[in-house]
This record gives C-alpha cells, sequence and structure tokens, in this order.
C-alpha cells in the first residue's frame, strides 16, 4: 500500500479509456508502474463497445492489475451529437475482450457521473494532474463544456488519436477514436489544454507484437501476461484475416509507455492541427498542419515516432514483474 507521501511526489494520472483489449494492456501496465505514476481515477466512455462493457472491462483490468483500485468513474454512453455509436466488437470481440465472457466483477463502479469525477479532480488539484485518452474525447469535452477552466488546469493531456501519415483504421480519412465522436475531439483541440498526439499510425509504426515478442511475454508463465494474451483473442485474428499476419497491435499501451517514459518518444514537434466536421468522405480527419501553411498558431504537441524496442521493453516489464 503507498502512504501519502510516496503518492504526492508521483505524477498522478487520470485514465480515459473506452475499455477494449488494447486498453486493457494500457491500464494494467499502469498500475502495475507504481515507482512511476500513480492511477487518482479511471473515467469510462463508450467506444470500442458499449458503455456497460466497458466499465465491466474497466473494473476487471483493476482486479487483474492487482496493484490498489482507483476509483472508477461511468461516463458517456453515446457521442456529443451523432445519435448513433460507431464500435469496434468487429475487432476486439462482442465483449471487448476477445469472447472471453468473465463474469462481474466483484468491485463497483463509483456513484456520479466520470465528467463531473474529471471537473472535481482537476480544480481541487490544480496543475498536479495528467490526463490520458484511450478512446473518444465525449467524457472530456463534457467535463470541459460544464466547466471551461479544467482546460488550464491539467499539467498535461495525452490523446491517442488521429492519423497523421497514413490513411485510418475506421475509414481512410479517419481513425476511430476521432471518427466516433469528432465533434468532441474538436472542442478538446481548440479549448487549450497542453495536449500531446500519438496518432494512430504511429502507434503501429513498429509496435505491433510478433510471435516471437509472445513468446518472451509468456516466457515465465506469469498470469497477467496470460490473460493479456489471451483478451486478444479477436483482436489477433481481426489483424490476421486483415493484414495476412500473425502480428497485433497493442495501440493504446503505446501512448501509455510514452505517458510514463517520455524518453521512447522521438522529434516530437507543435503544429496547428484540425478535426474536419463535415460529413462527408473526410468526416472525422486529422490534419497536422506541420510546416505552419496556414500561418496559425499551434495548438497541439504531435509525437512523430516512438522507440518501438523501448515501448515493448517497458511494457512487457510491467506485465510480467
Amino acid at each position: 500500500m503507498l502512504n501519502k507521501k510516496e503518492v504526492a511526489i508521483m505524477r498522478r494520472l487520470i485514465i480515459d479509456t473506452d475499455t477494449g483489449s488494447d486498453d486493457v494492456w494500457a491500464i494494467i501496465a499502469a498500475l502495475r508502474a507504481v515507482e512511476d505514476i500513480h492511477v487518482e481515477a479511471i473515467t469510462v466512455v463508450c467506444g470500442n463497445v458499449s458503455l456497460d462493457i466497458c466499465v465491466k472491462n474497466a473494473l476487471i483490468a483493476c482486479e487483474v492489475a492487482n496493484t490498489y483500485f482507483p476509483p472508477v468513474y461511468q461516463g458517456m454512453g453515446r457521442p456529443l451529437v451523432r445519435e448513433k455509436l460507431f464500435t469496434a466488437d468487429y475487432v476486439h470481440g462482442s465483449d471487448g475482450l476477445g469472447e472471453m465472457n468473465l463474469p462481474a466483477p466483484a468491485h463497483q463502479v463509483e456513484k456520479g457521473h466520470a465528467a463531473d469525477a474529471i471537473i472535481d479532480l482537476v480544480m481541487s488539484n490544480p496543475g498536479e494532474l495528467e490526463i490520458v485518452t484511450l478512446g473518444p474525447l465525449s467524457n472530456l469535452a463534457m467535463a470541459y463544456l460544464k466547466e471551461p477552466r479544467i482546460a488550464k488546469n491539467v499539467k498535461k493531456l495525452w490523446i491517442m488519436g488521429g492519423t497523421g501519415f497514413d490513411q485510418g483504421n475506421a475509414t481512410p480519412a479517419a481513425e476511430f477514436n476521432i471518427y466516433v465522436d469528432p465533434e468532441a475531439a474538436s472542442v478538446i483541440l481548440h479549448a487549450g489544454f497542453p495536449a500531446i498526439w500519438v496518432t494512430w499510425d504511429v502507434a503501429c509504426s513498429g509496435t505491433p507484437i510478433t510471435p516471437e515478442d509472445v513468446k518472451i511475454l509468456l516466457s515465465n508463465d506469469h498470469p497477467i501476461a496470460r490473460f493479456c494474451y489471451r483478451c486478444t483473442q479477436s483482436l489477433r485474428e481481426y489483424d490476421k484475416k486483415k493484414f495476412g499476419h500473425e502480428e497485433f497491435g497493442i495501440i493504446d499501451s503505446v501512448i501509455m509507455m510514452a505517458l510514463i517514459y517520455p524518453e521512447i518518444m522521438r522529434g516530437v514537434y507543435d503544429a496547428y492541427c484540425e478535426i474536419e466536421l463535415n460529413r462527408g468522405v473526410a468526416y472525422g480527419y486529422f490534419s497536422i498542419d506541420k510546416h505552419g501553411q496556414l500561418h496559425k498558431p499551434s495548438n497541439a504537441s504531435v509525437c512523430p515516432q516512438v522507440d518501438a524496442a523501448a515501448y515493448k521493453r517497458r511494457l512487457f516489464h510491467l506485465l510480467t514483474y
């Protein structure tokens, strides 16, 4: 158990998640990085699967991590504007965890809405909390719309979203997290948060887990490693069918490792970015004006590359120690 002094000197984190299998890896890793960060709360949003399943999976991830149990809050069950939720159950399975169909966890979700929890935590700890978003930005956007001052009181915001240099995974133009709720992403992008973006294509570059990596991960038969591998069964089957190889990406764990160990990032730069909100083929596109062609002030920091070997080394350690 961490004492108050130990928590006080650590980086303090809120995880916002639409808990599918890759989110689970990220959450477990964060909860096991007890020497580096302390997770103050987990706020859950719909996305990969419906909200109730995402909440269940977040609670399961906390139990599997077997360290400490932060409060888990239920948030937005739909996008800000769009009426229909676009999910990725075809990737992660109907339960978000590779059809494990696990029983209900012993722990319960907290009372109150995730957006209110974000506001309360940030405003009572100005300049102290970092937030990482692993899913659509609906919860954070709702929190900002209710209390705009949070933008200036968050220490740093880490966003896994967008695609800067390749086509998207939801549409040719859009990455999933942004496509689910582009309006929320646009709100956050222009709100003034000190934000760093790790885009989907960057998180995919060199980081997919190979058969050789799986052997390393499972080599000491650690129960957490076994769980993490099993919960990706649907994801692995999807990637094999789509791309024709045995590798699979655990995208949300990439930004979590970048957050915990910023030295794995390479060449971070500031740029003016924008979200396409017109409902055509480019809806949800994340544009990056890297070279300042629009002559607008930067509103985001963008990570164009990560050290894939260091990412895997750090991640595997947290899942197997």
